[in-house]
């Protein structure tokens, strides 16, 4: 009988967790802000992409995925077009990078798997720090939510996890080849 590899599942889960990430908040708005959102939730917060304020209190990454790819193909400014661009692209680098960690890790491509682990921690630091050095949070109308800290974690905990059962691994060829 097989042995069930825990850091193995603690990946899985994470990725898992990692997906669900995607629908909870990552920026939550506060005070006056979330009031008015909360006592006007049919109105709309972005017409352009059917955001109304019931879906702008607590804001997904998804959510925001949508209004950066308007924001990008917007004739507005270079930055917004810019920022947007980026913040797609990081979007994008984090979903793909938690699948491939996903397909990788059930594959036994460990190393495959550290390297799209290192991107997502990248990806996830570098959206982070970008809503930050813009203002938009922490502000007077939003602040952190549950995804903001969640994808940073859970690239050290898979990256962590990954270079245990490589290590465990190469322990257990070692003593197989000691026989």
């Amino acid at each position: 009988m097989k042995k069930i590899d825990i850091f193995k599942m603690i990946i899985i889960l994470m990725c898992v967790i990692s997906f669900i990430g995607l629908l909870l908040p990552y920026q939550k708005s506060i005070g006056e802000y979330r009031e008015y959102l909360q006592e006007n939730p049919d109105r709309f917060n972005v017409k352009e992409v059917d955001i109304t304020n019931e879906d702008a209190i607590d804001v997904t990454i998804i959510e925001n995925f949508k209004v950066y790819s308007y924001a990008m193909n917007d004739d507005q400014s270079d930055f917004i077009r810019g920022t947007s661009i980026i913040n797609v692209m990081l979007i994008i680098i984090l979903v793909a990078s938690t699948a491939f960690i996903l397909i990788f890790i059930l594959r036994n491509k460990k190393i495959l798997s550290i390297i799209f682990s290192i991107l997502l921690l990248g990806s996830s630091l570098l959206m982070n720090a970008d809503i930050v050095d813009r203002g938009v949070m922490p502000s007077s109308r939003y602040t952190y939510g549950i995804s903001y800290y969640l994808y940073p974690i859970a690239a050290v905990v898979m990256l962590i996890s990954i270079i245990i059962t490589i290590v465990k691994d190469r322990k257990n060829n070692k003593m197989k080849s000691n026989k």
